[in-house]
């Protein structure tokens, strides 16, 4: 069987092997070709091919698209940018990762309730403007990113740093669901690998590298973020920030962040400007006004939220208690309610319209 099997299945098996990470597996593969390579390491043995027929079973049966440099679905900004991977696995629409401009939304795992609102709201009104929002599925405002885009218009985009057939964390299972439906989620690591320490720093350059722009909401000093960050300046990427509180010690890494970054960022045009700026194709709309008419009917996701609302301001505190949402899914279902015409912020409660 393995003599039908396609390059893929060979990258899949050498990429499982033990300390082959990126770096080796783009050595071996510049000097030999995937079956090659295997074939020089195992020596082609009965046992492994039949380990590699079951390797490569396993991504297929989880729909897992392993996508080689040469791949006509392969995206074309990492190989421009000279970091393309050796092997890249997708859960979903790969093609994803080329149709629209990108913006990566990245911060703290322990955002404050700001954060969380700010974070989904830029993801759902910048997926309504065209872009697919990147981010990392990790706790906080990764999360609160996604459940804000999904849903909100172009695909999401999931950046994570173990194999695709486990979610990780195992509390974002539903809404790695809903990104690999929406868009998709991809990694450097093949199934079966674990979300270890060293794959997170290949993961945050990965995401910057998918990125037309990164922006960051509410981090600590010396948080993960600085490897995205620090990616994109390599990049030459653009990296704005998001202002926060002085008194609170989630923003102090992003405050000193506006003090060398690209620009800030206050609202979702200053991020359509950048993009605009670079060439994107992307729709900068004139300011929202609330109060205007929907276009379409509740979206099926987001009726038992619009049920718990009421023509009077609710505080979140009571949304969460009625709906049994966390804050994350909450505020992403919120503002898209927002977006779509159905409900609006009214300082910090909401309501519907």
């Amino acid at each position: 069987m393995s003599e039908d099997l396609p390059d893929e299945a060979y990258a899949i098996a050498l990429a499982l092997m033990p300390d082959f990470g990126p770096a080796k597996l783009r050595t071996l593969f510049a000097e030999a070709s995937p079956p090659a390579a295997w074939a020089s390491i195992t020596g082609a043995t009965s046992d492994a091919r039949r380990e590699m027929e079951n390797q490569w079973r396993r991504h297929c049966d989880h729909g897992i698209t392993v996508l080689l440099e040469d791949s006509a679905l392969f995206p074309e900004r990492l190989v421009r940018r000279q970091v393309a991977p050796p092997v890249l696995f997708c859960l979903g629409n790969p093609r994803t990762l080329s149709d629209k401009p990108t913006a990566a939304i990245i911060g703290t795992r322990s955002p404050t309730r700001y954060g969380i609102g700010v974070a989904a709201q830029l993801a759902t009104e910048l997926s309504a403007a065209g872009v697919s929002v990147v981010s990392g599925l990790a706790l906080g405002i990764d999360g609160a990113a996604h459940e804000g885009a999904c849903g909100a218009g172009a695909p999401p985009i999931g950046v994570v740093a173990g194999g695709l057939d486990e979610p990780y964390p195992m509390r974002h299972a539903r809404l790695w669901e809903r990104v690999s439906n929406a868009g998709v989620i991809v990694s450097e690591a093949p199934a079966g690998a674990r979300a270890e320490k060293w794959r997170f720093p290949v993961r945050n350059r990965l995401m910057a590298a998918l990125s037309d722009v990164v922006v960051v909401v509410e981090s600590r000093h010396h948080s993960g973020s600085r490897h995205t960050v620090s990616a994109a300046v390599t990049l030459n990427i653009p990296v704005g920030a998001v202002p926060g509180s002085i008194r609170s010690a989630t923003s102090e890494g992003t405050n000193e962040l506006l003090s060398h970054c690209d620009f800030p960022v206050c609202s979702v045009t200053d991020i359509l400007v950048c993009l605009a700026r670079r060439g994107c194709n992307v729709t900068i709309p004139a300011d929202a006004k609330p109060g205007r008419q929907p276009t379409a009917p509740v979206p099926a996701s987001e009726q038992q939220l619009y049920a718990a609302l009421t023509y009077e301001p609710t505080s979140l505190d009571e949304l969460a208690r009625l709906t049994g949402l966390d804050f994350a899914a909450l505020c992403g279902g919120l503002e898209r309610l927002a977006q779509a015409g159905f409900a609006r912020d009214a300082g910090g409660w909401w309501e519907r319209i």
